[in-house]
């Protein structure tokens, strides 16, 4: 019985694989797994994509060139959406997934890095966009109540992300 609690309280099992191209990813299933979205620019670069092996959870990074905005922008919400507040658990063996992006976001410091965020047109993503350096980072985002996030607070289906008058 101690050995199930550890691992139901060690959080999700996590792989995590990098693409140099979404052609690369594609080639090599990720797309169709459904471990990245199909719908980024067609020549996004240097791809990371992290998963729950028994569940949804998908959150990613790309690169993407200045011609490649228009493409990008088709996918997003015109509005930017605040995530000030949120309260995000990353799981830890997502190294790469930026400190600004983890625990409880502060908009303020958020838009100071030159990040903006946006909600997908026709899926649960959020993306967080540095235009001027053509990254993106994205993740899943749903309204279910998950480890105690209240009614109605964003919730990402890997780990928790609650809205800002959630306490941890």
């Amino acid at each position: 019985m101690t050995v199930a609690l550890m691992a139901a309280c060690s959080g999700p099992t996590v792989h995590t694989a990098t693409y140099a191209t979404l052609r690369e990813a594609r080639a090599s299933g990720a797309v169709e797994r459904g471990w990245m979205p199909d719908t980024l620019p067609e020549n996004a670069y240097e791809l990371r994509a992290a998963y729950a092996v028994d569940g949804p959870e998908r959150w990613g990074l790309f690169n993407f060139r200045p011609a490649d905005e228009d493409a990008l922008r088709a996918i997003l919400q015109p509005d930017e959406t605040s995530l000030g507040g949120t309260v995000m658990d990353i799981p830890g063996r997502i190294e790469w997934w930026p400190v600004i992006l983890r625990g409880r976001l502060d908009a303020e410091r958020i838009q100071t890095t030159g990040m903006h965020a946006y909600h997908a047109r026709s899926s649960p993503l959020v993306f967080a966009v540095n235009w001027k350096q053509g990254r993106a980072y994205y993740w899943r985002e749903s309204g279910a109540n998950v480890r105690g996030a209240g009614r109605g607070a964003r919730v990402a289906r890997w780990g928790t992300v609650r809205g800002p008058t959630e306490r941890s």
